[in-house]
């Protein structure tokens, strides 16, 4: 998923991306630096990241899935 579907997603959670990382207790500049691309979200990030929205992994980082197959 894109930054700005992310960031789309984040918005209608009315979430910043600060209180995302938080609450997905990832640190908040490895989350900016993943969330720009610099940095993966790595496999761990991504289950805090997508039980913080309620979301399924695959639902929200479908490209990971797919290399990961």
């Amino acid at each position: 998923m894109s930054k700005a579907e992310i960031e789309e997603i984040l918005k209608q959670h009315n979430l910043s991306k600060m209180q995302a990382a938080l609450l997905s207790k990832i640190s908040p500049a490895d989350f900016y630096q993943a969330l720009n691309g610099k940095k993966p979200f790595f496999p761990k990030w991504r289950k805090q990241f997508a039980k913080t929205l309620n979301m399924s992994e695959e639902e929200l980082f479908p490209e990971y899935i797919r290399k990961d197959l």
